[in-house]
């Protein structure tokens, strides 16, 4: 039998929602109060400003990122060639699932200026929660060089992650300034999640492009 959420849970859940809709600036909270079948006063009790409820939609959208690149990706040293399809299909996964995430949160990402100016000490927070990603992607790539499944320079790794950040956290954007829409809807995930990838394609070599070409489901967002 599922749990039922707490009240706080289902706050922050609709808050992340409508903030995703109309973004942070719009969020009211006599809106969320509504969408929560709740009173102002009860929401009140949980959350007294608009600051707490983005610290605390930070604080899940930095427990999921953390979770997702954490612990070491290859089992050892060397790698068998018959582990290298699997190795790449991880890889990728990892990949998918920080552009997930970042759809999820997509509020966050688009909405920064105005997150800083609800809560200021929210800048260095999100400046750590980077580095901290940005050096979890940097030994990701690095296992997956000595895995032979890219090929780059040293020098090169620092500018490709910090492309793939970039471009994960910025696309969203890019495709609002494009089309007009405020709140484009999933159809354009597939799209964000083919410009991560394009960062990455020309490193690859010549294993991970035949495993590519026999397996093509594996760039798909939805494999």
């Amino acid at each position: 039998m599922a749990s039922i959420p707490s009240t706080k849970s289902r706050i922050l859940e609709e808050a992340r929602s409508l903030a995703n809709e109309a973004g942070f600036d719009r969020l009211t909270t006599r809106e969320l109060a509504e969408r929560c079948s709740i009173n102002e006063g009860n929401l009140y009790y949980h959350f007294k400003t608009k600051a707490q409820i983005a610290e605390a939609l930070f604080g899940a959208f930095e427990h999921e990122a953390q979770a997702l690149f954490e612990g070491a990706f290859l089992p050892g040293a060397s790698t068998s060639p018959g582990e290298v399809g699997e190795l790449l299909r991880r890889a990728i996964d990892r990949l998918r699932g920080w552009c997930l995430l970042s759809w999820k949160y997509r509020a966050l990402m688009r909405d920064g200026h105005v997150l800083f100016r609800l809560e200021p000490a929210l800048q260095p927070a999100v400046a750590e929660l980077t580095a901290t990603l940005s050096s979890r992607v940097t030994h990701l790539i690095d296992e997956l060089r000595r895995a032979r499944i890219v090929s780059i320079d040293e020098a090169q790794l620092a500018p490709l992650v910090a492309n793939i950040f970039i471009v994960s956290m910025y696309w969203l954007g890019y495709v609002v300034q494009q089309t007009g829409e405020s709140n484009p809807d999933e159809s354009c995930l597939d799209w964000g999640f083919d410009q991560i990838m394009a960062l990455i394609m020309p490193y690859r070599t010549w294993i991970t492009r035949l495993i590519l070409r026999r397996r093509p489901e594996l760039l798909r967002l939805r494999p």
